[in-house]
C-alpha cells in the first residue's frame, strides 16, 4: 500500500513538472526570427515551404530583394508556388487572380476591380548571407535587432559549410537534445561521439534565458577533426559546449587541443563552430539547417566537403532518435506513463519551461 501511494505520489510530481514544460503539443512560438532558407536556394522561382503552420511561398523581387507571403490564394485555396510571377506580381494558376509583393490583390480577370480588402498575408524577413530570416508573429514585433545572426557565418577567418534534415519530429526534442551531450556516446557511438563523454563531468549555466552545457574530455578525436587536423591516433583535450540562443538558432562549439603532440598545434586555437538554425514546419516537423563553421584549414574545399559529410551521418542520428521518440508517443498510450528526469536533465527541463513560458506569453 506504501508502494503504492509513493509511486502515485512520484507520477502527480512527474505530472506537474512536465505541464510546466514545453513539448510536442505546445502552440509554436511565432515572435521569433527564424532561418527560411539559404540565400542561394531563393531566386526568381518560387520556393515554397512551411513555417509554422503556414504554406510560404518566397521569391526574389526583380531587384533581388526576397520576399514572403502567404502561399494560398484568397479565392480558392490554391497554391500560388505553382502560378507565375509576371514581374513582380504574382499570379494565381487557377483562375488568374494578381497579387503585388506586399500581398494585396491588384487584379482579378472576371471583374474590373479587385476590392481593396482581398490580401495574402506577407512576413518580414532579414537577409544576412548565408541565410534568409523570417518573422512568423506579429509584424509590428519584428525587430531587427532581435536577429540572432552569428559572425562566424560571414568573417573571413571562418569557412562555412551547410547542411539540411528534415525531421518528422518536434523542434523541441531537437533543443533539448542539442543541450545533451551525455547521449554523445551512444547514439553518436560510430560518427563523433566517444566512450568518455559520458563519464565527463558536467559544467552548466542554468540562469534565466541562459542554458549552456560544456564537457572536457581526453580522447582520441574521431575523424571528422583528427583528419583535417593531421591528428589521427593522438591524444587530445576535446572541449564540447551547447548554447541555446532562440527558438531559431543552438550553437555548438569544439575546441580542441593535441595533448600527445603539442608541436602539430596551429598558431590559432583550432575551433570548430556549429550552428543548429531551427524552424518548426509543424509541431511535429521541423527544418533543419545547419552550418559548420572552423577557423582551420580554410581553404581546403575537399576537407569541408569531408567534415560536412560527416556533420551530416552524426545529425542523421539525431534526426533518427527525434522521429523515434515523436513514433513512439503515436503508438504507446500507456495510462499514467511518465518520463524521468536526471540531474544532466536540468539544462534541457530549464530551456523547455522557457519555450513553454514564451508560448504561453504569446498565447496570452
Amino acid at each position: 500500500m506504501t508502494q503504492q501511494t509513493g509511486s502515485s505520489r512520484q507520477q502527480k510530481l512527474a505530472s506537474i513538472s512536465a505541464a510546466s514544460m514545453a513539448n510536442r503539443d505546445t502552440p509554436l512560438i511565432r515572435n521569433a526570427w527564424y532561418v527560411a532558407a539559404k540565400s542561394s536556394e531563393v531566386t526568381r522561382e518560387f520556393f515554397a515551404r512551411q513555417y509554422l503552420g503556414i504554406s510560404t511561398v518566397l521569391f526574389r523581387k526583380e531587384d533581388g530583394s526576397p520576399v514572403a507571403l502567404q502561399n494560398r490564394c484568397c479565392h480558392r485555396s490554391f497554391p500560388l508556388s505553382e502560378g507565375k510571377l509576371d514581374g513582380d506580381v504574382l499570379e494565381c494558376g487557377y483562375h488568374g487572380f494578381r497579387y503585388d509583393c506586399s500581398g494585396k490583390c491588384v487584379a482579378i480577370p472576371s471583374q474590373k476591380k479587385a476590392p481593396e480588402n482581398i490580401r495574402l498575408r506577407s512576413f518580414p524577413v532579414i537577409e544576412k548571407e548565408p541565410f534568409i530570416w523570417i518573422w512568423p508573429g506579429d509584424p509590428e514585433l519584428a525587430d531587427e535587432s532581435l536577429l540572432p545572426h552569428q559572425e562566424f557565418f560571414d568573417h573571413p577567418d571562418w569557412a562555412v559549410n551547410i547542411g539540411y534534415l528534415n525531421i518528422k519530429g518536434s523542434y523541441v526534442h531537437l533543443h533539448e537534445n542539442l543541450l545533451d551531450l551525455s547521449h554523445l556516446s551512444f547514439l553518436h557511438d560510430k560518427t563523433f561521439g566517444t566512450p568518455e563523454y559520458a563519464r565527463a563531468p558536467l559544467e552548466a549555466t542554468v540562469e534565466d534565458d541562459h542554458f549552456e552545457v560544456w564537457r572536457h574530455v581526453e580522447c582520441e578525436l574521431p575523424p571528422i577533426y583528427a583528419k583535417p587536423l593531421g591528428w589521427e591516433g593522438d591524444k587530445a583535450t576535446r572541449s564540447s559546449g551547447s548554447l541555446y540562443v532562440s527558438p531559431g538558432l543552438h550553437m555548438n562549439t569544439g575546441i580542441l587541443k593535441n595533448i600527445q603532440h603539442p608541436e602539430k598545434m596551429q598558431d590559432i586555437q583550432p575551433m570548430v563552430k556549429v550552428a543548429q538554425l531551427i524552424t518548426p514546419e509543424t509541431n511535429t516537423s521541423t527544418n533543419y539547417y545547419y552550418a559548420q563553421c572552423r577557423n582551420f584549414a580554410l581553404d581546403d574545399k575537399e576537407m569541408g566537403k569531408f567534415m560536412l559529410d560527416a556533420n551530416q551521418a552524426a545529425f542523421s542520428e539525431d534526426v533518427f532518435a527525434i522521429e523515434h521518440i515523436n513514433n513512439m508517443q503515436n503508438v504507446d498510450k500507456t495510462p499514467g506513463f511518465y518520463e524521468i528526469d536526471v540531474p544532466a536533465d536540468l539544462p534541457g527541463v530549464s530551456m523547455r519551461r522557457l519555450l513553454k513560458k514564451l508560448s504561453d506569453a504569446e498565447q496570452e
